[in-house]
């Protein structure tokens, strides 16, 4: 007989994802080594790339998540000079991906969006082949650039309202079909090419299925534990396919089936890292960027740890109930708290926009309710002062990281935790 795989409580579960995350031990301080971010970069095997800058880039916060303070350009280095171990394709989005990962994710990525498939195909077959000769032989180059040596070609409404060039269109499809490689960005944020031949040599290209196996096993050992979805999140490939990736995992002994807790009294499916750790309590203190791995999957968020999250940025400004750009503040084992930050380079402010408290009991019975029947006793007995105090330290970390000499709480800032966040922004020496 088969035997029945064991049940987690949703205290182990998020014991064992914060663990796996990296997030579940305070801060080791001193000098930040790149030894020390490469051991970040091979756990988590993906970072989201983001144009959005009201706080920093989108990949240097889940560093500075771990690892506090450090220094942005070492990071850099592992993408902008040879070897180049990391790279940008698409996974979680536009993201920065171990190199070693590229092909599976070319074999298996389809993103279409800013496809040229309707320019003329001999126009098409034209501009690529000029377009490669063209790297070949100069150094890497902006999107910009090459329209400057080849023209644009005319340009075309895309989806999403950009007015993109003919040539640029091309560009990208020559990106995604794994001919033309990232050599890095310039600072205006421009995605620089090359040939791929100058990032790694020729492997192939794996079948899809291969493809889709070392995707989940990467995301399975960064996740700890994870649903099927939640597997297949984390690079964006098809359910069905990270279904039979994680299946064959465990016949590898590689991954162990196991029961997450559901809504009411259901258990849920999910598959758990041999490798992965359950520690007994966790001390971890940061905040959590929208773009970070741990809340890729927003489904999970609310099953681990019984809080809704989702980015203002792209919510009409009525529907948004926790800012514009807010990040989680995770405390211990719970995410405590939402604050809705902006890096005011200018003035040299964080700036705090709203700050809420986050109580897992105050969801609806189904989503999260698990979650909170553990969770949620902490965050009820929870002390907002505390909450508010080791916050507002926090918030001061990240301020001196980003250059900025203070910390301050707007007038009329929303959230019920803003005015203590205040009051205890005001203790602390220097805010």
């Amino acid at each position: 007989m088969t035997p029945t795989p064991p049940v987690l409580s949703a205290a182990e579960a998020r014991r064992t994802a914060l663990a796996a995350q990296l997030l579940d031990r305070p801060r080791r301080p001193g000098p930040v080594s790149g030894r020390r971010i490469r051991t970040v970069l091979d756990r988590l095997s993906v970072l989201q790339i983001d144009s959005v800058s009201v706080l920093a880039r989108a990949h240097y916060v889940p560093v500075y998540s771990r690892l506090g303070p450090y220094e942005t350009a070492r990071l850099d280095r592992f993408w902008h000079q040879a070897p180049r171990d990391w790279t940008e394709y698409w996974a979680h989005e536009a993201s920065l991906v171990p190199t070693r990962l590229r092909p599976a994710l070319v074999a298996v990525q389809r993103r279409t969006w800013m496809a040229a498939t309707d320019v003329d195909a001999q126009l098409r077959e034209e501009l690529s082949q000029r377009i490669l000769s063209l790297l070949e032989t100069s150094r890497p180059l902006t999107a910009r650039q090459v329209e400057a040596r080849l023209g644009d070609h005319g340009r075309h409404e895309g989806n999403w309202g950009w007015n993109w060039s003919v040539v640029r269109r091309i560009l990208e499809d020559l990106f995604a079909s794994g001919r033309i490689a990232s050599a890095g960005r310039t600072a205006q944020f421009e995605r620089r090419f090359f040939p791929v031949s100058r990032l790694t040599a020729h492997v192939g290209e794996p079948d899809a299925h291969t493809a889709a196996t070392e995707l989940v096993q990467a995301a399975a050992r960064a996740l700890g534990v994870a649903t099927e979805a939640s597997l297949a999140d984390y690079y964006r490939i098809q359910v069905k396919a990270a279904g039979a990736a994680a299946r064959d995992l465990h016949r590898e002994g590689i991954l162990e089936p196991v029961g997450l807790p559901g809504p009411g009294l259901r258990t849920v499916p999910a598959w758990r890292h041999v490798e992965a750790a359950t520690p007994r309590r966790v001390t971890g203190r940061t905040l959590v960027s929208p773009f970070d791995p741990l809340v890729f999957h927003r489904p999970r968020v609310e099953e681990l740890f019984g809080v809704r999250y989702r980015l203002g940025i792209y919510t009409p400004a009525p529907k948004r109930t926790r800012g514009y750009y807010s990040l989680l503040f995770l405390l211990g084992e719970r995410l405590a708290a939402q604050v809705d930050l902006k890096a005011d380079r200018e003035a040299r402010v964080l700036l705090v926009r709203g700050a809420w408290r986050e109580d897992p009991a105050g969801l609806p019975g189904g989503t999260g309710a698990r979650a909170a029947g553990e969770a949620g006793a902490l965050g009820r007995a929870a002390d907002v002062g505390h909450v508010a105090g080791e916050l507002a330290a926090e918030l001061g970390e990240l301020a001196r990281w980003l250059a900025l000499e203070d910390v301050a709480v707007e007038p009329a800032a929303d959230g019920d935790l803003a005015q203590e966040l205040a009051g205890a922004l005001r203790k602390l020496q220097g805010f």
